[in-house]
């Protein structure tokens, strides 16, 4: 019975690491990126793969087509960095809308904007743009990039 015992411990010892091993997996995989709660999401300034943004611009504008809740944000990732520089939560997007835009491609669009609050851009760098839920624990959402001037 002793030697029975022997082997079966150990067997269910690798079982079990397996378990874990799946649900970690899972885990990871299953969070989900950050979106429109409902519908769409796109970049709307700076337009995606535009060029010459000012170093000190406004901020970020986002188009959806319901809306977003005051815990979203956008988040930063120039060139180079690996740490993302967090804008201010979404507001109301300034009339007229900053140039150069892009029109969203579904109709009414609600246009909301996550201010710079003082942020400067490093000079001609590739920036990549990402929608965050601050409330939530999905994984920012990549929307687009721009270069600065």
């Amino acid at each position: 019975m002793k030697a029975h015992l022997r082997i079966i411990a150990p067997l269910a010892l690798v079982g079990v690491a397996a378990l874990v091993a799946c649900n970690s997996s899972n885990a990871i995989n299953s969070v989900p990126n950050c979106g429109a709660p409902s519908g769409k999401v796109v970049l709307v300034y700076p337009a995606p793969n535009s060029t010459g943004i000012p170093d000190n611009f406004p901020g970020v504008i986002f188009g959806s087509s319901s809306g977003l809740a005051s815990s979203y944000q956008a988040l930063l990732l120039p060139a180079g960095n690996s740490q993302f520089v967090p804008l201010e939560s979404v507001a109301a997007a300034p009339s007229p809308l900053p140039s150069p835009y892009q029109t969203p491609s579904f109709a009414n669009p609600v246009y909301q904007e996550s201010a710079s609050g003082g942020v400067t851009l490093p000079s001609g760098t590739s920036v990549q743009v990402f929608l965050n839920d601050q409330n939530s624990n999905c994984s920012p959402a990549l929307l687009g990039a721009f270069t600065s001037q």
